[in-house]
């Protein structure tokens, strides 16, 4: 399995636990022990441990005390400093956002984001998103159906606010965000991977162009353990006069 080629054998053998990982295991599972892959692979035992601490150093995998060693749960970083989408900040990140489904759904009755979009008649955008094929967030993003036209027939790219400034010349300029802990119910479980009651993020975001006029409002819906929000505080000092 393995050649002399000039790379080390623990770092051929990180490079073949790591393909394993990413064909066979989810975040959270737990891999061979180390006397498995030993007879396994047909290496030292030292070999495999310096493999397993490689792919600890990357983020890739993380040791229990007593339970083993197990697949780790890449967890992002999201600046909520600046307008831009997920997929947009993710890219900057060196993560792919992919979208597994997609739904859309016209709504006329009374809703409350009508309201805070002072419109008629919404757009409701429904989105499952994987993070480097993890399932990792539910998306709906809310828009005043007749400042997108079409969007269902042309909307064929992962970044919605993307999508939106080169088809439609709607720009984002600043926004209102809160985000709240939410337990998953069963439907939002199933779809995330995760048990009925599991701890998400709702992030909840109503947006404005540059006239300050309200123009998306999104609710979206993330895998706690694989989302850190970060927001920067500056201390407003008072002049006394």
């Amino acid at each position: 399995m393995f050649v002399k080629n000039g790379i080390p054998l623990y770092i051929q053998l990180k490079n073949e636990i790591l393909k394993d990982i990413r064909e066979n295991y989810k975040p959270d599972d737990i891999i061979p022990a180390e006397g498995e892959l030993e007879k396994f692979y047909k290496v030292s035992r030292i070999t495999v441990r310096r493999a397993i601490e490689e792919l600890g150093k990357e983020g890739i995998l993380v040791k229990k005390q007593g339970k083993g060693t197990f697949v780790k749960e890449k967890k992002i970083l999201y600046d909520a400093n600046s307008i831009g989408s997920l997929t947009q900040r993710l890219a900057k990140q060196n993560h792919m956002l992919n979208t597994k489904s997609i739904e859309y759904e016209i709504i006329e009755n009374k809703h409350p984001v009508k309201e805070l979009l002072r419109c008629n008649t919404l757009l409701c955008i429904k989105r499952f998103r994987l993070l480097d094929d993890v399932p990792f967030a539910l998306m709906k993003n809310y828009l005043d159906i007749n400042k997108v036209p079409k969007l269902k027939e042309t909307f064929l790219i992962e970044s919605l606010y993307t999508f939106l400034k080169e088809q439609y010349s709607i720009e984002f300029y600043n926004a209102e965000e809160t985000v709240e802990a939410k337990a998953a119910t069963n439907d939002e479980a199933i779809k995330l991977g995760v048990k009925e009651g599991y701890p998400l993020l709702s992030l909840h975001r109503l947006s404005f162009d540059k006239d300050n006029n309200p123009i998306e409002y999104s609710d979206i819906l993330i895998k706690s353990d694989m989302y850190k929000h970060k927001i920067i505080l500056s201390n407003d000092k008072i002049t006394n006069i």
